[in-house]
């Protein structure tokens, strides 16, 4: 019996060895387990039409929780995941968009892809 509670306790050592914390697009530690969890797209666009398409395409796919003004990050819940879009027009002409969701401690490249693809189709409505 007492085997068998060493070899649970062990195995709950490892499981949370394994896991850690992950930085998100507003330079936040949250815990999860590492994994692809980012979609980065360049558009040659200005800021500003890159930003409404991204508010947008949040709002009808769940909830715009934040928009971070000084780090350029949108946050927003869909369903259970939590998005972050961050938006870096640091290049001229070129705005850079970073889509990173995570559902509960898990990375969901899926929605994160799925995402991008509306912003830019949003885009392309909006010109």
């Amino acid at each position: 019996m007492k085997l068998n509670f060493f070899k649970l306790l062990a195995l709950a050592g490892l499981l949370s060895f394994a896991a850690g914390c992950v930085s998100t697009e507003k330079d936040d530690l949250i815990f999860g387990l590492p994994g692809k969890d980012k979609i980065v797209s360049r558009y040659e666009l200005p800021y500003d039409k890159v930003k409404a398409a991204a508010i947008t395409v949040l709002k009808r796919n769940g909830t715009l929780v934040g928009d971070d003004l000084v780090r350029k990050v949108l946050e927003a819940r869909v369903d259970t995941a939590k998005l972050f879009v961050a938006l870096d027009d640091s290049e001229p002409k070129i705005t850079k968009v970073t889509v990173q969701v995570r559902r509960g401690a898990v990375a969901d490249i899926d929605l994160a892809s799925e995402i991008d693809k509306q912003i830019y189709g949003q885009l392309l409505v909006n010109q």
